[in-house]
């Protein structure tokens, strides 16, 4: 059995995760295409916290109950909110900067709650039955306008016999709702709970279900946890805010304190047409309650940062901005992200463009880096008869044979005999390493390159590239950039796998997104570049070593 060397370990290592991080991500959406273009959503400035809260104890009628269900739309700069005078709640959540994969403006209210109920319904844990009634009880509006424009307040009351529920909302200019809610029964507070139902997302997209998770926010931690990890109702309490998200988007309940409770429980949906169900999930929060009622704030938008900084400042002690998630590499990776925005913002508004010049910066900070790489992988180049020689020398034993730890320590007293890092030629692939997986990330949860074209036939970036131009070109690219490149070993067998290392890599970005095909080709072309003027000086180097070596058996002769 052939023994791996240390730098042909490392190669297959990176090659194997490589592997794993680009395929993990992309399987949920592998079936499906990328969805059309979309108008980028312009520059949103949030206003300030929301005003202090509203009267914490409301007036009650004897009997009020609505005769008819009527539609309420609230119209804000951001977004158009219908509700339902059945149940108080919310039929439609409409964000008018983004588009869902039809290209119309995109609903977060999922499909499924048409079955399992609809966002801003009621929980009593100790009532069921009671809920379900308040839930499709005819509520009395305070407007018979079917349109209202923000900023504005509604109230939705329903009472009957001697059960009195009221609702009310205001709305402000941005992704901020207040929300105050009392249910009393026998002129006693109830203890309930303010509920998303019916999941949430992009019904637009088959898989956006599969993308759904409910987030909350402990003293110590953000935890997440997927819909197909809830089997059965999970709770947390003191949480500082929680709700559900998906990969660009939030409803997030934000109690006043953080001493609110979570309840999330999965329910089954089934799709029209679909022949198995789906899991989706149910979110309520129950709050501290203010004398009789219940007060919360809802964030219902883009996870964008500057939105989310807006609302909640990042020195806060429950942050907003933790929904982006940028991974394990955040250091780099926001940092990258915070880059790539203002060169949007500054210099080139178009973030394939930004992809590119960002990409170029990096590979030339990086070139020292890449010089040392270079004049280890000479030196190896120069000691490759000896490295073959005592590999001969051990060829005939086994790879569990005790000699073969001679021939390890034959070659590394060559490499230190000559100065030499083993390891130096694979240095610059690693070091991509950390940057590939924080462009990974940026592209992946920065709802800025959600739908964010290049040119031509890029049109989001966050998307495969739909004729796999980009793929091929880039394999071309690291093909051409492999040749160019001296081999840091003399077994042929690792010298086959460096060659095919292009190949493998061009059939995995085949469905990588098309900002991060186009950040390893732009890559791969100044790494051309550099290599180009490395082996020129080598060229030069040897020319002038060649030169003295002649002149001094001239002298010696």
């Amino acid at each position: 059995m052939a023994e791996f060397s240390p730098e042909k370990r490392i190669l297959i290592a990176f090659a194997l995760s490589f592997l794993v991080l680009v395929l993990w991500a992309r399987y949920a959406q592998k079936k499906f295409p990328p969805p059309p273009p979309a108008v980028t959503a312009p520059s949103e400035k949030v206003k300030p916290a929301a005003p202090p809260p509203l009267a914490t104890k409301l007036p009650m009628p004897t009997q009020k109950v609505g005769s008819e269900e009527r539609e309420i739309a609230v119209e804000t700069d951001v977004a158009r909110v219908v509700l339902s005078t059945r149940g108080a709640v919310v039929k439609s959540w409409t964000l008018k900067h983004y588009k869902d994969a039809r290209g119309a403006p995109l609903d977060l209210v999922h499909a499924a709650a048409q079955q399992l109920g609809y966002p801003l319904s009621l929980a009593l844990s100790d009532a069921q039955a009671l809920a379900d009634t308040l839930n499709q009880a005819l509520f009395v509006a305070s407007t018979s306008e079917p349109t209202v424009q923000a900023p504005a307040e509604l109230s939705f009351e329903y009472s009957h016999e001697d059960i009195a529920t009221s609702k009310r909302l205001r709305f402000l200019n941005n992704y901020v709702v207040e929300l105050e809610t009392q249910v009393l029964a026998a002129g006693q507070a109830m203890p309930h709970s303010v509920a998303w139902r019916g999941g949430f997302g992009d019904a637009s997209l088959p898989t956006t279900w599969a993308d759904t998770q409910v987030v909350w926010r402990t003293p110590n931690e953000i935890v997440r946890r997927p819909a197909r990890k809830i089997s059965a109702t999970e709770t947390a309490s003191g949480i500082a805010y929680a709700g559900l998200e998906d990969r660009y988007f939030a409803a997030i309940f934000l109690p006043p304190t953080t001493n609110s409770r979570l309840a999330a429980q999965p329910a089954q949906w089934t799709p029209e047409g679909a022949e198995k169900p789906q899991t989706v999930i149910n979110v309520s929060v129950e709050s501290p309650p203010g004398d009789a009622s219940r007060y919360l704030r809802l964030f219902i938008g883009p996870k964008a940062l500057d939105v989310l900084e807006h609302i909640q400042p990042p020195t806060s002690t429950r942050p907003l901005n933790e929904l982006v998630d940028f991974g394990w590499f955040a250091l780099i990776a926001k940092p990258l992200f915070l880059a790539m925005r203002w060169i949007y913002n500054h210099w080139i508004p178009n973030y394939g463009w930004a992809i590119v010049l960002l990409t170029v910066i990096i590979n030339m900070g990086l070139f020292p880096l890449k010089w040392k790489s270079m004049l280890s992988a000479w030196k190896m180049q120069k000691i490759a008869p000896q490295l073959r020689a005592i590999q001969e020398k051990y060829k005939k034993y086994k790879f569990n044979d005790p000699r073969k730890q001679e021939m390890q320590k034959e070659l590394m007293a060559l490499y230190r005999q000559h100065g030499v890092n083993p390891l130096g030629g694979c240095f610059p692939l690693l070091l991509q390493v950390p940057f590939f997986y924080a462009f990974y990330k940026v592209l992946v949860v920065s709802i800025e390159m959600r739908h964010a074209p290049w040119f031509g036939w890029i049109q989001d970036l966050s998307a495969r590239d739909p004729y796999y131009i980009l793929p091929i070109v880039m394999t071309a690219t690291m093909y051409i950039s492999t040749r160019m490149t001296p081999m840091t070993t003399t077994d042929p067998a690792q010298q086959k796998l460096m060659r095919l290392m292009p190949l493998m890599f061009g059939v995995i970005f085949l469905t990588v997104s098309a900002g991060l095909v186009l950040y390893w080709f732009v890559s791969n072309l100044v790494g051309i570049g550099q290599q180009w003027w490395i082996n020129r000086q080598q060229q030069a180097r040897a020319l002038a070593e060649k030169a003295a070596s002649k002149r001094r058996k001239k002298r010696e002769t």
